[in-house]
């Protein structure tokens, strides 16, 4: 996620310098920051420079074993899976608290069992895009389902919940029109509005009297939206929708509410039904690939948008379309939903356990509980550390940094199922706790 309002400092770096300028901005570690790295390719670094830069960086943090990414599972998402490490030729089992699988369904019997039968009756790729020849019974089935689920006229999918985002916006606003985005805002939403053509505004995060202001300032442009998260999935804080909506409403602005993490997860199924406004937001934005535990992507909402969407999003119309399994275990997985409500009500009951405990533990988290948990480290070295001797105990956490979050709050994004045990999170925690301290975090 990289904030709509970032900006890059302007800071004069050539060809010849920023090789060493860089290795030498960060002496404690002296490995170059992927934000020196971004810096130096805004400011003129060709391609092949930038990309041996970074290659040299990658190798640096191998060397000291802290390059996690790109660990492989080997078993379906979990609360514990397989894990390969690449850079230490090791597999072993780990708690994962790194996946979106809010509800446990990636692996749920009957999605399985209904990815698999589209298999055999379709084959494993739609062939073509969803306008031309690319669409299947399941995938109408699943369109069928999710304005059902979000209470709209229709409902689209995409391949991803990333290209939803991009197309809704650069199909729905033009150069004529006006995007304000949080300031939080998830970069998909950021990139559409930038490919719109359109303007585009931010206001400060989840501060409707700020949207306020903005707004009032708009009064010149065609089409105005809005466009929010339901919940933010670097800080796992719910957005004052019905807040927003007011304001909305008040400018005569459309209201794009992404539900990529709040899908399922909150009560009612999402953050429109959460605050009693199902029907009513214009555009619902949201993924198949947290807690629905697939992949892909849709926007609800009313059924002349849909139509012109389905026509108009070029992420989607020049995309081959989301291939039947993946479709029939989505629809298979509203189905579990609907049906195993516990599912739901597990999730939550462990997310206020571990929301608790880490605060009592000493670690600066956010002020309520929610299946994403940011726990605040505030040094790259620190979190480093952390993250390495978590993974050594077995312990899978995402670690997030500049620019990706503001300089010192870099953090550990944990991240919760249903089908977490209290054994399980135990476990985290005393490995939490015990990084913690040796860390100086707490």
């Amino acid at each position: 996620m990289i904030s709509a309002t970032q900006e890059t400092p302007a800071v004069a770096i050539t060809t010849d310098t920023v090789p060493m300028r860089a290795r030498s901005a960060n002496p404690s570690t002296n490995v170059t920051s992927l934000h020196e790295i971004m810096r130096a390719r805004d400011n003129g670094l060709g391609v092949r420079e930038t990309a041996a830069l970074f290659a040299a960086s990658v190798r640096q943090l191998s060397e000291r074993g802290h390059n996690l990414y790109g660990r492989v599972l080997l078993e379906g998402t979990d609360a514990e899976v397989m894990v390969g490490s690449p850079h230490e030729g090791s597999e072993r089992p780990m708690i994962m608290m790194a996946s979106n699988n809010y509800l446990g369904l990636s692996t749920h019997p009957r999605c399985v069992s209904a990815a698999r039968e589209a298999a055999t009756n379709y084959g494993v790729g739609s062939g073509s895009s969803p306008l031309l020849a690319g669409t299947y019974p399941v995938t109408k089935e699943l369109e069928a389902k999710l304005a059902q689920f979000k209470k709209t006229d229709d409902a689209c999918v995409f391949s991803t919940g990333y290209s939803a985002n991009v197309g809704v916006i650069s199909a729905v606003v033009g150069k004529h029109d006006v995007v304000i985005v949080d300031r939080l805002a998830h970069a998909s939403m950021v990139d559409g509005a930038k490919l719109s053509g359109a303007n585009v505004k931010v206001f400060k995060h989840s501060d409707a009297e700020h949207l306020d202001r903005v707004l009032s300032r708009c009064a010149d442009y065609g089409t105005k939206l809005v466009a929010i998260e339901g919940i933010y999935s670097m800080d796992g804080d719910i957005a004052p929708v019905d807040e927003i909506l007011k304001v909305c409403r008040k400018h005569d602005a459309m209201l794009l509410v992404d539900e990529a993490h709040s899908t399922g997860v909150l009560p009612g199924g999402g953050a429109a039904a959460y605050f009693g406004l199902e029907g009513q937001i214009d555009l619902v934005v949201g993924t198949l690939s947290k807690a629905i535990g697939c992949c892909g992507g849709f926007v609800a909402g009313n059924h002349d948008l849909i139509t012109y969407i389905r026509y108009f999003a070029r992420s989607a119309m020049f995309s081959t379309a989301p291939s039947p399994p993946v479709m029939a275990a989505a629809s298979a997985a509203l189905d579990v939903m609907q049906d195993e409500p516990q599912r739901r009500e597990q999730l939550w009951e462990n997310c206020r356990f571990m929301h608790a405990e880490l605060k009592r533990l000493g670690f600066r988290v956010s002020d309520e509980p929610s299946p994403i948990i940011p726990v605040i480290i505030g040094s790259m070295d620190a979190m480093r550390q952390m993250t390495l001797e978590l993974h050594h105990n077995n312990i899978c956490v995402n670690s997030v940094i500049f620019p990706a979050v503001a300089k010192g709050s870099e953090r550990l994004r944990i991240s919760l199922t249903a089908n977490h045990s209290r054994e399980q999170l135990l476990e985290a925690l005393r490995c939490l706790e015990q990084a913690g301290r040796n860390a100086g975090v707490i």
